[in-house]
């Protein structure tokens, strides 16, 4: 019976893996039809994420013409979205960690200048899965729960997509740190998010994360259920960091099952993908993989092989200069976090007294204003009141600006255009109470200028008649 659910379970498999291969020709046709530079860089983006839940990697040629356009329109969301396809190349297919982390530092400042929710949780979930190739679990938590902090809102086409990273990684992390339990609730949630937002790769991480728990919980025959179910969807996962993480839980299991053939072959395919596409972090797992296999079976000569092998793949990784790079690239992101939120406090506390100028101004505009409408005594022409009008306009104006500046490049994410068009709409609806309040006050002092002349029409008379009396 188990046999026939894992026969169904592969079918099901390959009629996801066609359909995913179908989009993405259909949508490479459609871009080979595209002249326009601002169209093609969106088309890319698709092909790029397409191919991303597909494989979990990233085409070289793709991310360098998206860096293209995006230099050429100068456009920072652009720049942004570029930078980051092109780390996620160093990271995944190359293994070059600190040139990923490098693009991915570079491309964060822009995201955030943007507001571009999905790119910045992308960038943070990117990040710490390069702490953990670097084995720093506690920072690829700290960035995992920084994508949490930063998921786009629950309506964005892309959410779940974004939400599975950030449950594949705490369940990661809960089985690093030997929390089978808190592991298995990320990965069974895993699942359910992976289904609705139909990822072949993140299912397949839901599977081995939940034989992984399993297997730390002593539950031998769940454990082999979920295993065997993402060892049969390896035959379609492109992705050597899927790979790499489904081996880092499953190779151990072997070892504790005591099937050291298995285990071989296993740490085999990991080696020979690294040697395949130069990745470090592949060559790593294998080689340190294999030095057991060999230690286990008590063959020194291979063992003591694959014992120097790993240990000069671990001196290229984690040299001195690379953990320098590292350590200078997460320092200046450090600088880089103060100095913005510096900048951001300095901004609002100088946008809350711009606010209080404008009250100001617009108080002293208007009791000037009722104070030339209300006297008995001074005749006013109407132009002055047209002129402190209009003045009152632009500083209720430009206070309603500041009021609401926050809240509208939110909405309209930075864009000029969607942010004069809001402009134009409060001006819009200021212009008409403007008249009709100018339309009043006008009438009101020629009203009151009309009495004024009057009384003193009548004093005069009345002068003349004691006079002439």
């Amino acid at each position: 019976m188990r046999k026939i659910l894992i026969a169904a379970f592969i079918c099901l498999l390959a009629c996801t893996v066609t359909a995913q291969n179908k989009n993405g020709d259909s949508l490479k046709n459609l871009l080979s039809h595209t002249t326009d530079p601002v169209d093609r860089f969106y088309l890319i983006e698709k092909i790029l994420e397409n191919i991303n839940s597909f494989s979990g990697n990233a085409d070289s040629a793709l991310s360098i013409d998206l860096l293209k356009i995006a230099q050429q329109q100068n456009d920072a969301a652009m720049l942004a979205s570029s930078y980051n396809w092109i780390g996620i190349y160093f990271s995944l297919a190359k293994g070059d960690n600190a040139t990923a982390l490098e693009y991915y530092f570079k491309a964060l400042p822009l995201a955030i200048k943007t507001n571009d929710k999905r790119r910045i949780s992308s960038l943070y979930f990117d990040i710490a899965l390069v702490y953990l190739y670097l084995q720093n679990i506690e920072e690829m938590l700290k960035f995992n729960q920084l994508g949490r902090d930063n998921l786009p809102e629950k309506t964005h086409s892309l959410y779940d997509f974004m939400l599975v990273q950030y449950q594949r990684g705490m369940a990661t992390y809960f089985l690093l740190k030997n929390q089978p339990d808190s592991a298995l609730h990320y990965a069974q949630a895993l699942m359910e998010t992976s289904r609705r937002a139909k990822s072949l790769i993140f299912e397949y991480a839901a599977l081995h994360l939940s034989g992984a728990a399993f297997a730390a919980k002593a539950e031998k025959e769940l454990a082999e259920i979920y295993f065997n179910k993402a060892l049969a969807l390896t035959q379609y996962i492109a992705s050597n960091s899927a790979i790499w993480r489904f081996e880092l839980g499953y190779i151990p299991y072997l070892f504790n099952e005591n099937r050291l053939l298995e285990a071989k072959e296993q740490a085999n395919l990991l080696l020979n993908l690294g040697n395949k596409f130069n990745n470090n972090n592949l060559m790593l797992a294998g080689a340190g993989f294999l030095r057991q296999v060999y230690d286990a079976t008590n063959n020194k000569d291979s063992a003591y092989y694959f014992s120097r092998m790993e240990a000069d793949i671990n001196a290229r990784i984690f040299s001195q200069d690379n953990n320098n790079k590292i350590q200078a690239l997460a320092f200046n992101e450090q600088i880089r976090i103060i100095e913005e939120e510096a900048k951001q406090a300095n901004a609002e506390q100088q946008r809350k007294q711009n606010i209080q100028y404008a009250l100001l101004g617009f108080g002293i505009i208007s009791f000037l204003i009722l104070f030339l409408l209300l006297s008995r005594r001074i005749i006013t022409n109407t132009k002055v009141i047209q002129f402190l009008g209009i003045v009152a306009l632009l500083v209720v104006f430009e206070f309603f600006n500041l009021l609401l500046h926050p809240f509208l490049e939110v909405v309209t994410h930075h864009n000029p255009i969607l942010m004069l068009l809001a402009l134009v709409c409060i001006a819009s609806i200021l212009i008409p109470f403007h008249h009709r309040l100018e339309k009043w006050a006008t009438a009101k002092l020629v009203e009151k200028n009309k009495q004024i002349r009057l009384a003193a029409a009548k004093k005069t008379i009345e002068e003349l008649e004691k006079d002439n009396s």
